[in-house]
């Protein structure tokens, strides 16, 4: 067992961090659309959902700091795409969550190769979140294809996603 973290463990880690506050900038983004909508439960929801990646950034900064690892906080890019439809953002964030869940999984892969126990041990969390991730983000996707195609279901499903803490 590799006591050690590799400095390209140790890259990919700093390159998650870049990655969870961008992922926070796309939610925000979200959150934003739905406002102008006037959607305010879908704009909470994703405003959670923004701060929650903040707080996957800083578990991967902390674990960095805990290893003893140089923090190497990289630009955090906009996001690339403005939503146009409520559908085509719903859509968009289970990609996001997909494209996450690859990320984390090189790592994962990267330190099972490297027997860097620590390190998977750590990830261990975030592969059982971004399992949570993908499954909330599909659940929206399903509940708007079911009830968001009548103002009286958007509301329905607007209150209802409101009530998340």
């Amino acid at each position: 067992m590799s006591r050690e973290i590799s400095t390209f463990i140790s890259t990919l880690l700093n390159a998650q961090i870049q990655k969870e506050f961008e992922s926070a900038y796309i939610y925000l983004g979200f959150a934003a659309f739905f406002e102008q909508k006037g959607l305010s439960g879908f704009a909470k929801w994703y405003k959670i959902q923004a701060r929650e990646e903040e707080s996957h950034a800083m578990k991967f900064y902390d674990y960095l700091c805990r290893t003893d690892q140089k923090i190497d906080l990289l630009p955090i890019n906009a996001p690339q795409k403005k939503p146009e439809s409520i559908e085509q953002t719903l859509k968009a964030a289970l990609v996001h969550e997909e494209y996450v869940t690859g990320l984390i999984s090189n790592i994962y892969f990267q330190a099972e190769k490297e027997n860097d126990l620590f390190t998977l041990n750590f990830l261990e969390w975030f592969i059982t979140e971004q399992l949570e991730e993908e499954e909330n983000a599909r659940s929206l996707i399903t509940k708007y294809e079911i009830f968001g195609s009548t103002p009286e279901g958007l509301y329905a499903l607007d209150k209802e996603l409101s009530q998340r803490k």
